[in-house]
């Protein structure tokens, strides 16, 4: 897996998510509206980087890692509001999202956190 994927997807993600954040904050989306495009944003990213070469898994892999450093406000929120560092919140978004990629690509779940936590750690210093 590359770093550069990650470089590739996030701006892309971004974009869309800000789009679809504003109208759902607008009150022009529901929340299983929001939920149902939320999931086709990200099968279309993981589609485009297939398209670009990249295999199914670490395609899968990157988009999750772009969701978690772009919610990363939100984690720094949650760390200050438990009062836990903020270690401990990336690392417990990192596990969930590579259980469900673990349960989803059929593969060790070590292995989506260890590709998971290498990404996100490579972006967020």
């Amino acid at each position: 897996m590359s770093k550069k994927m990650l470089d590739l997807v996030l701006p892309r993600i971004a974009r869309v998510l800000s789009r679809q954040l504003k109208s759902y904050r607008a009150g022009r989306m529901d929340d299983a509206t929001f939920s149902s495009k939320f999931d086709s944003i990200l099968q279309q990213h993981c589609d485009w980087l297939h398209k670009q070469g990249y295999q199914t898994v670490d395609s899968s892999i990157t988009v999750h890692a772009a969701l978690i450093v772009l919610s990363s406000p939100g984690l720094k929120a949650e760390s200050k509001r438990t009062n836990l560092p903020l270690e401990i919140i990336e690392f417990r978004a990192i596990c969930e999202a590579g259980k469900d990629l673990a349960q989803t690509l059929e593969i060790p779940a070590s292995e989506a956190i260890d590709k998971l936590s290498s990404l996100v750690a490579f972006h967020m210093k």
